[in-house]
């Protein structure tokens, strides 16, 4: 999620930037085996091991993180594919950031540059922004309040003028599904956004170093659980392992591609919550220029006027974050994932003519590259984060209940009020390993 985002707070290649970490020897007969080494994954296995638990993480990726990654090859500085801000009270990483000295930047209250067509707003046509965006975030809250659990284009004021900009941001661009797909109580049972800092050195930066000591197996994909024994039997491409309990950390996206079997199979229960619960799609379009600023500041939004027909052909940025000449572009929900197909040279040249429709051909003039995050098409991953169908909030708990004892489920899907949040996976594996060891 980009911050719980925007207004609300305002809301692969090599690890780079950071040294890899350095992994534990792997124990031969573990107590528990944690599928995955992203967040929830990562978390879930220091606390085991904090418990006196011997574990295993197996990652099917040649890196760990996750949606969590940093690099630096591709513009010359720390870069984020996914998860890029610490943000939410509570937010584990925030601590962690700082005690491992990184340099955290506040990102609560940034500034907005506002475009209607080539130009900046004018005080009447941000005074119907604004307007718009408090009667769109007063019709959720009051659903909310209600209880409803609906879609959120179902309560919002029809004909509402400027309303594209806020549901792009607030839908598209928060929660990776456009306001026809987001539910309410989803919307409403989210945390607020503060306090909220950017990492310059990358968030993933951070979840790498969570890694250090742990004991993980690399381009080790999980194919199949079987637990219909006392314990698990979890098949790898590298051999079978058994254990006494298992946690599995993979999106929605890949459960619900059938990537990993389960013997016996998913009780239709379980079955019902993936498919409930379906990946949204938050992508990044990255536009580097040679240093030219365009009149817009460092750590700030662009934002544009589009049409009210939904899904926005949209695609807003943070402008120069931590001084560096890249602006990072944010698009999501169905434009997203139709620009993702379309392929990397379409959504740089999309991103690329936004912004020569707001200041001009110099943008051409002074652009180096670009580049598409790739998490629609990614295997591993299938999406962004998981949004609940409207109707279906209740698919995040029975996501999270666990199978006979044996295997458990922990991530972002099921972290609460910290759902889509890279510090909510972290608590989720948290909880989840703090049940598995009670229990075995």
């Amino acid at each position: 999620m980009i911050q719980r985002l925007s207004r609300r707070a305002f809301v692969a290649g090599s690890l780079s930037s950071v040294s890899l970490p350095a992994f534990a020897a792997l124990p031969s007969n573990p107590d528990v085996i944690v599928i995955g080494a992203g967040s929830a994954g990562l978390a879930a296995a220091k606390t085991l091991m904090a418990m006196g638990k011997s574990v295993v993480i197996v990652e099917a990726a040649d890196r760990i993180g996750g949606r969590a990654y940093t690099e630096s090859s591709t513009f010359g500085v720390p870069f984020d594919h996914g998860c890029s801000w610490i943000t939410a009270a509570n937010n584990p990483y925030a601590k962690m950031a700082k005690d491992w000295g990184f340099e955290l930047r506040n990102h609560v209250s940034p500034g907005e540059a506002f475009f209607v067509g080539d130009r900046r707003a004018n005080a009447s046509e941000r005074k119907k922004y604004d307007t718009s965006w408090a009667k769109i975030q007063g019709a959720l809250s009051k659903a909310g309040r209600d209880g409803l659990d609906v879609s959120a284009a179902s309560v919002i004021p029809a004909d509402l003028e400027y309303s594209g900009i806020s549901q792009s941001w607030i839908g598209a661009m928060d929660w990776g599904v456009d306001f026809k797909d987001l539910s309410t109580k989803d919307n409403w049972e989210s945390a607020d956004a503060n306090p909220n800092f950017m990492v310059k050195e990358g968030h993933g930066a951070v979840v790498a170093r969570l890694g250090d000591g742990l004991p993980i197996k690399l381009s080790t994909p999980a194919t199949q659980i079987d637990w219909s024994g006392n314990g698990v039997a979890v098949e790898t491409a590298q051999g079978k392992l058994r254990a006494k309990a298992c946690i599995v950390t993979v999106s929605t996206g890949v459960l619900g591609a059938g990537a990993v079997k389960f013997t016996p199979e998913l009780p239709d229960w379980k079955q019902q919550a993936i498919d409930d619960l379906p990946m949204g799609l938050l992508a990044k379009i990255t536009l580097q220029f040679d240093g030219e600023r365009f009149g817009f500041t460092s750590d700030n939004w662009l934002t544009y006027w589009v049409p009210e027909e939904m899904p926005a052909k949209a695609c807003y940025f943070l402008t120069w974050p931590f001084e560096f000449d890249v602006m990072i572009g944010f698009m999501g929900g169905a434009f997203g994932w139709e620009l993702s197909k379309a392929g990397p040279d379409a959504a740089v040249d999309f991103a690329l003519g936004e912004v020569v429709k707001v200041v001009g051909s110099k943008a051409r003039d002074h652009f180096v590259k670009g580049h598409l995050t790739g998490w629609a098409e990614n295997p591993l991953t299938l999406g962004a984060y998981a949004a609940a169908r409207p109707g279906k909030y209740g698919a995040r708990t029975e996501l999270a209940r666990p199978l006979g004892e044996r295997v458990y489920f922990a991530g972002e899907a099921m972290a609460g009020a910290h759902a889509t949040l890279c510090g909510g996976a972290y608590l989720s594996g948290e909880a989840v390993a703090q049940q598995v060891a009670a229990r075995i």
